[in-house]
């Protein structure tokens, strides 16, 4: 009976637990610019990195189904998630970050990924999902001019030539932000977190494989193995802890609480950026941070709101 007691310890360490795993996955998460940067400066294909990077998160996601016996269901909805996920929300916007990643900063692609839930909240406006609200609409704003802080002043980049890069990485926020809303109207109610992650990574490394295979761009990671393919290896396993902290957080704290991972995957996407590259950071950038910051807190807050009303 005596087990059953919770202290004041306790009690703080259930406190901090989901603190710790939060900034955990932050760190972890803001690694994919860096790692995808480090196998593109390489001549590791996008698409071919992608592959393999799905495969492998994959392939240790079906594991973990086998070994908890996680049931993984083959029913027509559950397919169709599996696809329009596997391809717009890992596939393409994934090879594309790969892409522009050879040209642009990891730390500038790390505030332009915080800008997801923004997106997300203007295509779930576009198609009725969400409701208008003026808190959530002013922090869409706000983000919006922290991206166009971001790109469009003299400075604000490397080189003016890289404008183009900047344009086209926005692309991938907004493909997940689409698959954000799918998800949300689409996901199967009956479907498991982990088996519906290992779905959508095994479509994304068959979608990757077929367009490797037939743009020539395949890697073969097996032939003069090095330190790019160890860092691929990486960020699949990577890629898996990142599912098994999130939905491991949604079910300590709460999906809101969770929403604050946005910031510390900005702050040390930036640092592994610093850290790695010796990328000294714009004070366009510090300024579109702010900007970020505070449009992504007046959505998370209206939505808080919402919800308790």
């Amino acid at each position: 009976m005596s087990e059953n007691i919770e202290t004041p310890g306790t009690r703080k360490n259930h406190r901090l637990l989901p603190i710790m795993l939060l900034l955990l996955l932050g760190c972890i998460w803001s690694l994919g610019p860096s790692a995808t940067k480090f196998a593109a400066v390489n001549g590791v294909p996008p698409i071919g990195m992608v592959f393999w990077q799905t495969f492998i998160a994959g392939t240790l996601l079906l594991l973990i189904c086998l070994i908890w016996r996680i049931p993984m269901r083959m029913e027509r909805k559950h397919l169709r998630y599996y696809v329009v996920m596997g391809t717009i929300g890992v596939a393409l916007p994934n090879s594309n970050m790969v892409f522009v990643m050879r040209d642009l900063p990891a730390g500038l692609m790390s505030v332009l990924i915080v800008t997801a839930p923004l997106i997300t909240y203007l295509i779930a406006l576009s198609v009725r999902l969400e409701h208008f609200r003026a808190m959530r609409a002013g922090g869409v704003l706000l983000g919006l001019l922290g991206v166009a802080v971001l790109v469009l002043p003299k400075g604000s980049l490397p080189s003016p030539d890289l404008l183009p890069m900047a344009l086209l990485a926005i692309v991938t926020p907004a493909l997940w932000a689409a698959s954000n809303v799918f998800a949300e109207k689409a996901r199967p109610q009956n479907g498991n977190n982990i088996a519906l992650a290992m779905g959508t990574m095994y479509v994304a490394a068959a979608t990757s494989l077929v367009m490797a295979l037939s743009t020539g761009t395949f890697h073969e990671i097996w032939v003069e193995f090095d330190i790019a393919d160890w860092v691929i290896v990486g960020y699949g396993v990577v890629t898996v802890a990142t599912f098994v902290l999130f939905y491991t957080i949604v079910s300590m704290a709460g999906a809101v609480y969770l929403a604050q991972v946005g910031y510390i995957v900005t702050l040390t996407g930036v640092g592994w950026g610093a850290w790695f590259f010796g990328e000294r950071p714009s004070v366009w950038l510090w300024a579109s941070v702010v900007l970020v910051f505070a449009g992504v807190a007046l959505v998370n807050v209206s939505r808080s709101r919402a919800e308790e009303n």
